[in-house]
């Protein structure tokens, strides 16, 4: 079945409907809605500054809405913190990876187990042997890994929670290309098991080549959305809204 007939079914995993959110007295977020689809890749896109990562803040508990809706696999975590909202099934890999320096491979994996009940999920080692460049260093501190392994502890340390939505924010930011390219192959893979994503990616063609829906969000609220497919093609949009022209 083509990814466009499964969206065209609409069996939402998560529904954020009119949200709004903010910093202060500064509301980044004005009236955003969008749809992830169960077992769908689906990209956030947009320049900086425009409440990418404010969005996915909102929806894992870290920042409280002022207003709107977030309803996961048809409960509103509106108002829940961010413990209780992983113990829903929601994992977040912040930009910037956040591994502990002074923890091995291993240890800031085994972090993802707090405050969380994983007694079905995958050990340790099955999250280890996803990646392949971790797997001859589990015994390595994270001061001595390189950002792509850093990124890797880090959505391990998500998957270890055995999540059933998996958010991303900035996966491949400063990562050489041999390796982004790894990190696309990861979501890829997770997503084959069952792990439905939810990417805010600066890279647009990696952001569009991942995904199978895509919003594109400008001050605040979506301005334009469709199959990722078609997004590429649509140099119109790409150039008024990111600034980029895929087929240059």
């Amino acid at each position: 079945m083509h990814i466009s007939e499964v969206l065209a079914m609409s069996d939402p995993l998560l529904s954020i409907q009119d949200l709004r959110a903010g910093y202060d007295m500064t509301e980044v977020l004005q009236g955003l809605s969008l749809e992830v689809e169960r077992g769908s890749v689906v990209s956030l896109v947009g320049r900086n500054g425009v409440g990418k990562t404010t969005t996915l803040r909102s929806v894992v508990g870290n920042l409280a809405p002022t207003g709107g809706s977030i309803q996961f696999d048809g409960d509103d975590i509106t108002t829940l913190d961010t413990e209780s909202t992983i113990r829903k099934g929601i994992a977040f890999v912040p930009e910037g990876r956040r591994v502990f320096p002074g923890l091995t491979v291993r240890e800031n994996i085994e972090m993802g187990h707090m405050g969380v009940d994983a007694s079905n999920g995958p050990s340790v080692d099955e999250v280890i042997n996803i990646f392949e460049n971790l797997q001859e260093r589990e015994d390595s501190y994270g001061s001595v890994l390189s950002g792509g392994e850093q990124q890797m502890v880090a959505i391990g340390r998500a998957l270890i929670a055995d999540p059933d939505l998996l958010l991303l924010d900035e996966p491949t930011e400063g990562l050489a290309p041999y390796i982004v390219r790894q990190i696309e192959d990861i979501i890829e893979n997770l997503n084959d098991q069952g792990i439905t994503v939810l990417i805010v990616e600066q890279n647009i063609p990696v952001a569009l080549g991942v995904s199978d829906y895509t919003y594109i969000l400008e001050k605040g609220h979506i301005v334009h959305k469709g199959p990722s497919e078609d997004v590429s093609e649509n140099d119109k949009v790409l150039d008024e809204h990111l600034g980029v022209g895929l087929a240059d």
